[in-house]
């Protein structure tokens, strides 16, 4: 799920005021659930959703085939009620429900499924996201231009059945099915929105076709995005909010300032000096979450294995860690979260060692690291962290590294376009498995910014992708992190952790490790 950024709340600057939010239609005298959303989502076509802004929005207006409890955090049906997967494990045949219609009054079949599938596949369309469906038999083969996009194993052999086929096992794939790249959108809606894959007018306020517990109602840039309930929703949710406003409040102060005012229900972080609020509205769980630097490893002077190594070893993550309010347990030298999935990490940390940093600054080419510079948002937050690191390496290596503050959008297309040598980055599992972290640094993968390229660890991963034998598999995984912390494209930071507030008028929201919401479930109490 990043641009994979997801907690860009964190180090996105506040841009607008909360308004739009009168007295009549603040928590305390309505039924209309009021949640921080942290920046501007910049689309809610869910085949182009990439960070947490934009997928907690488009979980209130569609839903796939399946979704996940939001306790158990295991597959529940969606829009199909049942399904059974071959011996094999490479055949998943779904059975839709029969009674599920579009927002506009047409019947949801199979076949809106077999079209958004091959949509979201469509190399014009470019979807961030779109490695989720190579998993499926000839999908990145139709991607890469190497064979049809009718060969892609995605069929509706009646109505009401979809059959998806994988090119490999994969044991979290159910869960996978949660992700909105998924999910069904309706062609018409999509042609009557224009022909520009990403230029199309069909998620605009009036014009969206949704299928999911609320429709879009309004969309205000810097006020909120506003949906209602949808009265053609599969289930019946009346106990539900009659409506859901996510505003992008970037700053955590201001944000905290409108739950504290009762302006807002559920803030999307918790700044350390709230941590001890004490009243029963602080919710913190671990998540599958890690923060990095991105180090572009193509091009001189960070193609030097020696060089990164010593600036990742010359980093204090402890002090990092308590500057932010986290605790320093969640310090990471690691990429993949403990735990995730199983996994224990058989490679070798980076340790806070300035002594191994310098031994590693010696062996570099030349023994000094050139022109770098760190680029981040122009947030206090994400600047704060900067510069302590500027400062780590200044005063253990004696290294002078630049900073580059940049307002979100612009930041994005710096680190996308590769115009940097440093720069912030981060990853929030899209599901419970390593692979949703160790994906992203394969060969050629759309979200490997640091532009390396390993052939011992795309080996290893390609190994992991076709053994059925879950201890071997996990053996390949440890073999692949052990390669990537070897080799040091990344500097890991920290884990990082779920925080919220949470209005005690609420209830059916749940804290998860993957921050997994189900809107539909939410109550609140009126008082």
């Amino acid at each position: 799920m990043a641009v994979p950024w997801k907690f860009a709340w964190a180090l996105f600057p506040c841009l607008f005021a909360l308004c739009g939010c009168s007295k009549n239609d603040s928590p305390k005298h309505s039924i209309t659930l009021h949640v921080g959303n942290g920046t501007e989502p910049q689309t809610l076509d869910p085949h182009l959703m990439v960070d947490m802004q934009q997928i907690n929005i488009g979980r209130s207006l569609f839903e796939g085939l399946v979704l996940i409890d939001d306790i158990s955090l295991e597959p529940i049906p969606g829009v199909a009620e049942s399904w059974e997967v071959s011996a094999d494990g490479l055949v998943y045949t779904f059975h839709l429900r029969r009674d599920c219609l579009w927002s506009d009054g047409s019947p949801l079949g199979a076949g809106d499924f077999v079209y958004s599938i091959r949509r979201a596949l469509s190399p014009e369309l470019a979807a961030p996201m779109v490695e989720l469906l190579f998993l499926l038999a000839n999908g990145r083969e139709f991607y890469e231009g190497n064979a049809t996009l009718e060969s892609v194993a995605v069929a509706a052999p009646d109505k009401y059945t979809v059959v998806l086929r994988l090119d490999r096992p994969v044991p979290y794939f159910l869960s996978l099915l949660a992700h909105p790249i998924w999910f069904p959108l309706q062609r018409k809606c999509i042609e009557a929105g224009g022909t520009a894959p990403r230029n199309s007018t069909w998620t605009r306020p009036g014009k969206m076709v949704s299928n999911g517990p609320y429709v879009l109602s309004s969309w205000r840039v810097g006020d909120k995005v506003l949906v209602k309930k949808n009265p053609l929703y599969r289930a019946a949710i009346d106990g539900a909010p009659e409506a859901i406003a996510f505003y992008p409040i970037g700053d955590s102060a201001t944000e905290q300032n409108a739950f504290e005012n009762g302006e807002i229900d559920i803030t999307v972080t918790v700044p350390p000096d709230r941590m001890a609020a004490g009243d029963g509205t602080v919710h913190e769980v671990e998540s599958l979450g890690v923060f990095y630097y991105v180090l572009r490893c193509d091009r001189p002077p960070l193609d030097d294995p020696h060089l990164r190594r010593a600036l990742a070893f010359a980093i204090d993550r402890e002090q990092i860690c308590r500057l932010i309010g986290r605790d320093p347990r969640f310090a990471s030298g690691t990429l993949v979260p403990p735990g995730c999935g199983g996994h224990v990490c058989s490679g070798k940390p980076f340790n806070h060692n300035p002594q191994k940093a310098r031994k590693e600054l010696s062996r570099s080419a030349g023994g000094g690291a050139g022109q770098l510079s760190i680029a981040v948002t122009d947030a206090a937050h994400a600047k704060l962290v900067a510069q302590v690191v500027q400062e780590m390496w200044r005063q253990k290596l004696s290294v002078a590294v630049g900073l580059c503050g940049e307002e979100w959008k612009s930041f994005l297309l710096t680190r996308r376009s590769g115009n940097f040598t440093i720069a912030r980055g981060g990853w929030i599992g899209d599901y419970n498995d390593p692979t949703t972290f160790l994906n992203l640094f394969r060969s050629g993968s759309a979200n490997n910014f640091c532009r390396w390229s390993n052939g011992a660890y795309d080996l290893e991963m390609a190994a992991a992708d076709g053994e059925l034998d879950q201890a071997k598999r996990r053996s390949h995984l440890q073999s692949a992190e052990a390669i990537l912390l070897k080799e040091a494209p990344i500097i890991p930071l920290y884990f990082e952790t779920n925080r919220h507030r949470v209005s005690r008028r609420v209830s059916g929201w749940h804290g998860n490790i993957l921050d997994y919401h189900l809107w539909q479930n939410v109550r609140l109490s009126g008082k």
